[in-house]
This record gives structure tokens, C-alpha cells and sequence, in this order.
């Protein structure tokens, strides 16, 4: 029986010639033992979204395979099976299966029809002067996009990400941590995390980095198709929530994120946020100053809307082309690869995952607490209490199974609508800011957006203390 990690990537477009001639090019496959099979694959109708079982087959070699979804990698089980083994008994009698063969319970399952797929397959050393080998798999479907796999040892990861490392850089592959379905175009909404209440601060930590990941590559993924704002908005709530994360366990943040993931982490922000600006200021906040003129002035605004068009499809293309740049393949890669050898700090406090929970819950808590009257702070001020009331909320997000009932029904929505109410005064003065410099807009026009910004400021301000001043403490059970 091999126990290996699998890593798992995918590419919509390999230029210069097929997919394996490209790879071959490569240096850690110059000198690659390489194989050309097809491969006839039976998947096991078990019903488990964390496992996959099935029966691999090519030539005379017939191997049973489970695949449990780890993250960030894929835990590989295989062994070579003989011509009269079955599945069934290979999981009854395989330890390293036994918390499969608990969840299937009588065992009872029945294989799927059998897939053919031709495979491109190198086991190539993934340090030539270690001996360490790093398999690569280059599976080559009809109707779907070219997907590879690499595989090795749990204790050669270092090899594995440093092939990986050279793929993105050359090729337009792009890392596929969970599966994915990488055909299906709807945006991506961050899931429910539940955290189990014995997790320590490490494990939690983890567990966020994987929600944040399904989050971001996720909207990745479906927006392949065509960026549109929904996919754009979710990419930044998605780059937010890992903000926070950040802010949480900030002893866990090394040199490696400082130096090597947090720089792109802030040029891949930026760019969402400026597609994210426009979007709101096109189809929200100017579309709402037009409407709010008199019919004889309407016509005045289509060269400001079509001027505001033409930057927030300027400022989306910019997004592409970066989601497209070998750049954010190695930030993804990267964001991956550190979450895959995260440790606790060294000195880290033995505590328990509540007690952590709530001291860094109650650290956020009070910097929105002590901010002065929201009512006497200027629009740049306000907006940091703004900012911090919504990495409040998205922490009691990561946290809600350690929270109380009462913190979860009143805190967390009284949250989400002091984020709304100042969102609003702060959309009114991020148009303001932006009618100003666009040079189709008239005079006027600045003029009615100034003048809005500044009540709706007020009125933001005014609303966003009442609510303020309402919030409790947020209690951990």
C-alpha cells in the first residue's frame, strides 16, 4: 500500500502545441521517464463528499485507489490489486481505511460504468541530487479541460510545490485545491464554517484558510467564462475575510507571508477593489443621480454613464488579464503552499480554542466600542469604524459555533447593518470623488454628487451611531 498527497491543477489553454509537448519543455521534465496510456477508471458509488474510491486499471496493472479531499492537498491511498481482488474487501481490510468503512457502514455499494481517458505520465525526480520523485499526471479529456495532477510522498511536498512552482510560471495552469467544477459559471458565496469547539487555534486557522480558499478559487474558477461584478464582488468579500483571518492570528504570520505572499496578496486587493468602485459607481450611486434628475436633463448624463461604462470594463479587463498572469497562479500556489506546513508559533500559548476566540473577538469589539460619535469623525475616520465593524463581523462568521444564541441573532445582524449604513455614505463620497475626475461629467453633475455625498454622509453618520452604541459584547458559550 502507497500512502501519497496529490496536488491537483488545471489549464483551459496550453499554448504552443498539445499540453504534453509544452510540459516536456519544462526542466524537472527533461528528464522524466514518461508514459502514454489510457487509463479505465470505475468510481464507487458511495455517496461520501470527503472520499473517493475507485479501481484503476491499464495494460495488466490493476490498482484500487482512495482519495480523501485534505487541504490543501489530496491524501492518495493505492495498492496494485490481482484480478480477483474487489474493493470491497481491499477497504475491509486495509486499517488506513477504516474511517471509510465505518461511514459506508454494511459496505454495500456498487461501481459507476467504466471512463476512459488517455494519460500523459512522467515520474520525474523532483530534486535530482535527492532522488526524490515527484509523479506527474496529465490527464487529456475530450469535452473537458486539460487537468494534472502531481503526486508524491507526503514527506517530498517541498518536491511536489517546487514542480508546481515551475508549471505556473511557464504554463497558464492554475491550482485546483478543491474539487472544483471548474464548468459551472454562478458566483461563489462563502460557506457556513463550522469549527469543531476541540480545535486548537492552529486547527482553526486552517480551517479558515480552507473556507477563504473554496471562497476565492472557487469565484476563480466560474468566472473563467466571463468576470462579471457578482464573480468580482465575491472575489473581494472572499480577499477580505482572509484580511481578518490575518488579523486573528497574527503570531502565525512568518517572513515567508510577509516577503513572499502578502505583496501580491496587496496588488491582486487593489485591483479588485478598483473593479469593485466601479461597478457600484456604474450600476448603483450614478445610475441613481441620473434617474433623480427632471426629464429635461436626462439626456445630459449619457456621456458620464458612458465614460463610467468604459472605465469599470477598462478596470474588469485589468482584473482579467491579472487572473490570467502567471503572477496570481503563483500567489494561489503560494497562499497554498503556506497554509500546507502551517505550525503553531513557537511559545504559542497552550489554550483552548474558546478562550482564544474570545480574546480576539473582544480586541475588535473594542475598537468600535471606544470610536468617538460617529456624527464628529471626518469620511476617511468614519470609514475605518466602518472597516472594523465589518472584520468584527466576519470574525463572529469564522467563529459562530463558540458564539451564544444571543450573539449570533443580535450582534452579528446588528453588524451587518451599521456595515450597510456606512457602506452607503461611503459609496456617496467614493462617486463624488470619481464624478470629479472624470471629465464628461459637468459641473452640475459634480455639484449634485458632492451634494449627496455630503448629506448622505450626515445622514449615515447620524443612523450608523444609533446602532453603534447598541451593540454588545459579543460572548463566546
Amino acid at each position: 500500500m502507497l500512502q501519497l498527497v496529490e496536488l491537483r491543477m488545471v489549464s483551459l489553454d496550453v499554448p504552443n502545441g498539445p499540453p504534453d509537448e509544452a510540459l516536456a519543455q519544462l526542466s524537472r521534465f527533461a528528464g522524466a521517464r514518461r508514459m502514454d496510456f489510457m487509463l479505465r477508471s470505475q468510481k464507487a458509488g458511495v455517496g461520501l463528499p470527503e472520499w473517493e474510491l475507485a479501481i484503476e486499471t491499464h495494460d495488466d496493472h490493476r490498482v484500487f485507489v482512495a482519495l480523501h479531499r485534505d487541504w490543501p492537498l489530496v491524501r492518495r491511498i493505492e495498492t496494485e490489486a490481482g484480478p480477483y481482488d474487489t474493493l470491497h474487501s481491499w477497504i475491509a481490510s486495509e486499517e488506513a481505511l477504516t474511517e471509510v468503512k465505518n461511514l459506508i457502514a454494511d459496505g454495500n455499494f456498487t461501481l459507476n460504468e467504466a471512463v476512459e481517458v488517455a494519460i500523459v505520465e512522467w515520474d520525474t525526480p523532483g530534486e535530482m541530487d535527492t532522488g526524490v520523485h515527484v509523479r506527474a499526471t496529465l490527464r487529456l479529456n475530450a469535452d473537458r479541460p486539460v487537468t494534472l495532477t502531481l503526486t508524491a510522498a507526503p514527506d517530498a511536498r517541498e518536491a511536489l510545490f517546487a514542480s508546481a512552482h515551475e508549471i505556473v510560471q511557464t504554463l497558464p495552469f492554475l491550482i485546483v485545491p478543491f474539487a472544483i467544477d471548474t464548468t459551472l459559471r454562478e458566483p461563489v458565496k462563502a460557506a457556513k464554517l463550522k469549527l469543531p469547539e476541540d480545535a486548537t487555534p492552529t486547527d482553526a486557522f486552517v480551517e479558515i484558510g480552507k473556507s477563504v480558499a473554496a471562497h476565492w478559487f472557487g469565484n476563480d474558477a466560474a468566472s473563467r467564462g466571463g468576470l462579471e461584478a457578482e464573480h468580482v464582488h465575491q472575489l473581494r468579500v472572499a480577499q477580505r475575510r482572509l484580511k481578518t483571518a490575518l488579523k486573528l492570528f497574527p503570531e502565525w504570520i512568518d517572513d515567508t507571508w510577509t516577503t513572499r505572499v502578502a505583496p501580491d496578496l496587496k496588488w491582486f486587493g487593489d485591483l479588485l477593489a478598483d473593479a469593485r468602485d466601479w461597478d457600484v459607481f456604474t450600476d448603483t450611486t450614478l445610475a441613481a443621480y441620473a434617474a433623480s434628475d427632471d426629464e429635461k436633463h436626462k439626456g445630459a448624463w449619457q456621456p458620464t454613464q458612458s465614460a463610467a461604462e468604459a472605465n469599470r470594463i477598462a478596470a474588469r479587463q485589468r482584473l482579467q488579464d491579472a487572473m490570467n498572469s502567471p503572477r496570481h497562479a503563483q500567489l494561489a500556489l503560494l497562499f497554498v503552499e503556506w497554509f500546507s506546513t502551517l505550525e503553531a508559533p513557537p511559545g504559542h500559548p497552550d489554550q483552548t480554542l474558546a478562550d482564544y476566540a474570545q480574546k480576539r473577538i473582544t480586541k475588535h469589539y473594542r475598537k468600535i466600542e471606544r470610536a468617538p460619535d460617529l456624527t464628529t469623525l471626518d469620511a476617511q475616520t468614519r470609514h475605518k469604524v466602518r472597516i472594523h465593524a465589518k472584520r468584527l463581523r466576519y470574525a463572529l462568521e469564522f467563529f459562530s459555533t463558540l458564539l451564544t444564541r444571543k450573539t449570533r441573532k443580535r450582534v452579528e445582524e446588528a453588524l451587518g447593518n451599521l456595515q450597510s449604513v456606512l457602506g452607503e455614505g461611503n459609496d456617496a463620497e467614493v462617486a463624488a470623488q470619481r464624478l470629479a475626475d472624470l471629465g464628461e461629467a459637468g459641473d452640475f453633475q459634480k455639484g449634485l454628487a458632492r451634494g449627496f455625498a455630503v448629506n448622505a454622509q450626515r445622514m449615515s453618520a447620524m443612523e450608523g451611531e444609533r446602532i453603534l452604541r447598541k451593540i454588545k459584547r459579543p460572548r463566546v458559550k
